[in-house]
């Protein structure tokens, strides 16, 4: 009875013991829609011959946009801790740009961050 009392406390104590870790998933989305519109007006060349060119309309193009960026950098990111015991904590960064309107830039770089740690009473190894 006396090693299945020790064996609980032993588990019971393990479990106490247990790492704490925790993950987390970050991130901004910074987009904008735009209207860009541009009047051209028909100017002669000079030395051409003139030409009547009354009643000709002006020149408009307008133009929709989907815009990424317009008060900060779309962004994407984990990043986590584990607690190794001992006063000893592994984490990791990882971070990345995105692009809302067009995907060209995603995940597959992590170009931004991307970082391994082991801290504890000495301070912080980062790579």
């Amino acid at each position: 009875m006396n090693k299945s009392l020790v064996a609980l406390a032993a588990l019971s104590a393990a479990g106490m013991a247990a790492a704490q870790s925790s993950v987390t998933l970050f991130g901004v989305v910074d987009t904008g829609v735009s209207y860009y519109q541009t009047t051209s007006k028909f100017v002669g060349v000079p030395g051409a011959p003139v030409l009547n060119f009354v009643g000709t309309p002006d020149l408009k193009q307008s133009q929709w946009a989907l815009t990424n960026g317009n008060y900060n950098n779309s962004r994407l990111g984990f990043r986590g801790t584990e607690d190794l015991g001992g006063g000893l904590a592994a984490s990791f960064w990882l971070e990345a740009p995105i692009t809302a309107d067009d995907g060209a830039v995603g995940v597959s770089t992590f170009g931004r961050r991307s970082t391994v740690s082991l801290s504890g009473a000495f301070g912080e190894l980062r790579l």
